[in-house]
């Protein structure tokens, strides 16, 4: 797969928050919830379905934790998240409480409008643009015998598996006592 590289990302995540209309209360709402997916996908590991199917009830703020319901294996999991990515949300949550009329019931907690949440492609769209604008966009190649995958949104997920372990390894750590934390 392709991997991101720290720099890569943090280029990343500032050319998806460049992206975000201002003009219009719904695009900037939308777009806000696209940079967040972006987001937790980067510094949380997550799936791209993950971040999307988040309910309101599933950020815990004081916690800075969000329950993930129901992965690709069936299983729940709470996972810790970044002060930074946890305030963004909270932030996040003030805005669209501000934006959405008062009576809204949208459980999303990443809303695409006042009624439905974000769309898987609606996010895909939002980081194909950012990756395009960092020069990352690239098609598949094969190295030597590697296959080298264009950058998607999964790509977020290997490069924060791949640069967690590099940096543990560079505190002088094992790797390895880092695997089973990660792969849960």
């Amino acid at each position: 797969p392709f991997i991101f590289s720290d720099q890569e990302t943090e280029q990343l995540l500032q050319a998806a928050w460049r992206q975000v209309r201002r003009e219009k209360q719904t695009f900037f709402l939308k777009d806000m919830g696209c940079c967040l997916a972006l987001q937790l996908l980067t510094r949380c590991g997550l799936r791209i379905s993950e971040p999307l199917r988040l309910k309101l009830k599933d950020f815990r703020d004081d916690e800075r934790t969000i329950y993930i319901r129901e992965t690709k294996f069936r299983k729940d999991r709470l996972i810790p998240i970044p002060v930074t990515v946890a305030r963004h949300l909270s932030d996040y949550i003030s805005l669209r409480n501000t934006l959405l009329p008062a009576d809204n019931r949208n459980p999303y907690l990443l809303a695409s409008n006042p009624d439905k949440g974000l769309h898987n492609q609606q996010v895909r769209n939002f980081f194909h643009q950012a990756a395009r604008e960092i020069g990352v966009a690239q098609p598949k190649r094969v190295v030597g015998n590697t296959n080298i995958s264009a950058p998607t949104p999964h790509s977020l997920r290997h490069s924060f598996a791949v640069n967690t372990l590099r940096r543990i390894k560079e505190r002088g750590d094992s790797p390895q006592n880092a695997l089973s934390v990660l792969a849960v």
